[in-house]
Formats: C-alpha cells, sequence, structure tokens
C-alpha cells in the first residue's frame, strides 16, 4: 500500500533530524489518533539495524498508522545539542520534542514506542514521563533472571563453546590466546595471553565490556519493579520481548524470574524469540517480528475512540538505561 514520507528538522534548537511515516489519508485506520515513535539502537542512526525501523515504519503505514523514525542529539544525522544535559536528561527532551512533532503532524494523541536495547531503556524513561505514551515495545531490554537462570546461562554457553565460532570470539582470553599461537614470535601477543592466565588482564569476554549494555547506572529490580507497576495502573501496553542472544532458552518468562511476584507479571506482554538475535539478522526473523509488531500496534488502536492529549506529568528520576541489564538493557 501507498504511504508517504517526508524529512523533518525539529526540536528547540531545530537540529534534530527524522523521517515521517504516513499512510495515505485513504486508509482507514488513518486517523486512529495513534502513532508511533521509533528509537535509535545505541549510536546506530535511525534507520536501526537490518533497516529495521525503516522496515517498521512502512508497515505501520500499512497499517494506518503514522511513525516517526529520529536520530536523538549527537546520534546520526541529529547534531549535538548545545545544552548542558547530561544524555540521559538529553534524550529524554529529545523523545519529548518528537511526540511533539509528531502530534503536531499527525494529530495523534496518543503513542506507541518500538525500542531495541538502549532504545528499548530510551523507550521506559519516555513512557514514565510522558503519559501521551499507551503502549511499548522493548525487545532485549532489562532483564533480572534468578542465579539459578545466570548459572544455566554460563553451562549452555560452555558446552556449546568449542562448537561455536561466534561465541568463541566473543572471549578476549579465547582470542589473546589464538592470536599467540599465530604469531608466537609477536612479545605483544605472548604478554597478553600469559596476562590473561595469570588474571591479570580483564575484560574476559564482551559481556564485561558493557557492549550488552545501554551506558546506563545500575537499574534494580524493586526500582523496574515499581515503574512498570506504575505504567499499568496507568493502563499503558507493555510489551517485553527478548531475542535468543539474550538467552538460548526461556522456559517460563526466565528473563524476569527475580521478578515473578510482581503484580505486573500477569498484566504485560512477554515474548521470547528462539528464532530472532539481537539485531534482527535474517528476513524471516524481520517478517516475524515486524507481524507481530504491527499486530500488536493494531489491535491497540482499533477499540480506541479519539481521546484529548493526557496532561504529561513530570519526568521521573533519570535511572532507567539499558541487559545485560541486571537491572541493567540487552545491548547497544
Amino acid at each position: 500500500m501507498a504511504n508517504r514520507e517526508s524529512a523533518l528538522t525539529f526540536g528547540p534548537e531545530g537540529t534534530l533530524i527524522g523521517v515521517l511515516t504516513e499512510p495515505e489519508t485513504t486508509h482507514p485506520g488513518a486517523a486512529s489518533g495513534i502513532a508511533c515513535l521509533l528509537l535509535n539502537v545505541g549510536i546506530n542512526h535511525r534507520v536501526g539495524p537490518r533497516r529495521i525501523n525503516v522496515k517498521a515504519a512502512r508497515r505501520l503505514a500499512d497499517a494506518g498508522i503514522a511513525s516517526l523514525r529520529f536520530d536523538l542529539s549527537g546520534v546520526g544525522d541529529s547534531r549535538a545539542s548545545g545544552g548542558s544535559e547530561d544524555f540521559r536528561a538529553q534524550a529524554l527532551a529529545d523523545m519529548r520534542a518528537a511526540l511533539d512533532q509528531l502530534q503536531s503532524a499527525t494529530g495523534a494523541t496518543r503513542f506507541l514506542l518500538f525500542g531495541i536495547c538502549s532504545g528499548a531503556a530510551n523507550a521506559l524513561i519516555l513512557a514514565l514521563g510522558d503519559t501521551r505514551v499507551i503502549g511499548l515495545v522493548m525487545l532485549d531490554g532489562y532483564i533480572f533472571p534468578s542465579k539459578g537462570v545466570r548459572i544455566e546461562r554460563k553451562l549452555r554457553r560452555w558446552a556449546a563453546f568449542p562448537f561455536n565460532p561466534a561465541l568463541r570470539s566473543n572471549y578476549a582470553g579465547w582470542m589473546d590466546w589464538v592470536a599467540w599461537a599465530r604469531a608466537p614470535g609477536d612479545a605483544q601477543a605472548r604478554s597478553k595471553a600469559l596476562g590473561r592466565l595469570l588474571g591479570r588482564s580483564s575484560p574476559t569476554s564482551t559481556e564485561d565490556t558493557g557492549l550488552y549494555q545501554a551506558n546506563a547506572p545500575e537499574y534494580a529490580a524493586p526500582e523496574f519493579a515499581r515503574d512498570i507497576n506504575a505504567l499499568v495502573a496507568r493502563n499503558v501496553d507493555v510489551y517485553m520481548m527478548y531475542s535468543v542472544t539474550i538467552n538460548t532458552v526461556d522456559h517460563d518468562r526466565d528473563l524476569m524470574r527475580e521478578l515473578r511476584g510482581e503484580p505486573f507479571m500477569s498484566k504485560v506482554r512477554y515474548k521470547f524469540w528462539p528464532e530472532v538475535d539481537h539485531t534482527v539478522t535474517s528476513l524471516a526473523a524481520q517478517r516475524d517480528l515486524l507481524d507481530e509488531v504491527c499486530s500488536w500496534a493494531q489491535a491497540i488502536a482499533r477499540p480506541q475512540a479519539a481521546a484529548p492529549a493526557p496532561v504529561r506529568r513530570e519526568a521521573p528520576p533519570l535511572h532507567a538505561g539499558g541487559a545485560e541489564m541486571a537491572g541493567t538493557s540487552a545491548a547497544r
């Protein structure tokens, strides 16, 4: 189905860059009063990994839902802000400006959010700080597995280590030994490899580098539970999705095992994707993910009649951020 796309500059300083994707005005769902904001993944350009945000925008437009994909200040095409806000405060200000722009351009008063990893962390910050948000999808956002789940994950990874080149390349110690084996006369390679053996080098893997974190402070389980319970009480539709990159199996909401007793657990949506990786690499995975996101968005939009824009409340403390977000987010 045809849709319309427009490049925009917006924000208080006119430095934010985004692309608005709208359905044709003749589409039966075009005036639903709901639109979607698509967020950066780490420092990736607004198109997202494998152009997932572009594809999501066009699929949503086909379903009658307008969207805006944009770059936060200092990311992609958006220039850095001239203000003195820290990263989290600036991100919240940018996202609010994006909602304002989306509302002005489309007339929508209620908004959905879609974020992967650090985008999921930012989506949560925005949902908490702006009551215009009525739904959010967080792919590989925060995780709170129990100690037993963590032990099982490590055992599975050790068992797969001899057979999985990608897993081996994730461990810095292994790669240092491989480098020394390839160049036994290289003094620097020898020093690094022996340093690993003697415990003088760190980190031991990319998990320890923060690669799978969203550059955020620790987000304790009670704080996360408090915030999600608050969103659920506000009737925000929260959808937690997790890829196979975070864990290879999920018995029964394993990645939220630590919070099993919380009231929100029976009210949020939760999905583990054994066929989807963190950056949604395969075309089949992209199709399945986008099918699910669009069905979710349509289900929210369909039963709701137009309503006046709710009043925004003050932003919460900016502690939310990116999993191993063990209280941390899955990945940049």
